[in-house]
């Protein structure tokens, strides 16, 4: 999984890029160029990662900004899909890995919501008795 490092384009390359992306048709591939280079000028590291890869635990972790510990954790539980290469080495693809990003986004913003109605019935409550 190649790790494109921000801080090791020049900015003169960037300037191409952003030239090349407004020379393409509304789509897809501009949109993702548009992202790189917006990321990469705001210093932003990025990772370009096939749909159908495979990652190891290092990678996988690492992208989702986990311990390596953490993500063994995770796939015993059986709530990311992985498989077992040789004896014990394990490997997850790439789209298992953003569903997974993904469910555990969507709950995080379950839980927030929940919380902000939470706090705003406490202040409800807490008006009554003014």
């Amino acid at each position: 999984m190649p790790k494109l490092d921000a801080s090791s384009v020049p900015t003169t390359e960037i300037a191409i890029l952003e030239e090349t992306q407004d020379k393409l048709p509304v789509g897809n591939l501009r949109t993702a160029l548009e992202m790189l280079s917006h990321a990469l000028r705001g210093g932003e590291d990025m990772f370009v990662i096939k749909q159908h890869e495979t990652l190891t635990p290092s990678e996988a972790a690492g992208l989702l900004g986990l311990s390596r510990t953490h993500l063994y954790k995770i796939l015993d539980s059986g709530a990311i899909p992985h498989y077992v290469v040789g004896s014990r080495d394990r490997r997850i693809v790439a789209t298992d890995l953003l569903a997974y990003r993904a469910r555990m986004f969507e709950a995080q913003k379950r839980v927030a919501e929940s919380r902000a109605h939470a706090d705003e019935a406490d202040h409800l409550a807490l008006d009554e008795f003014d």
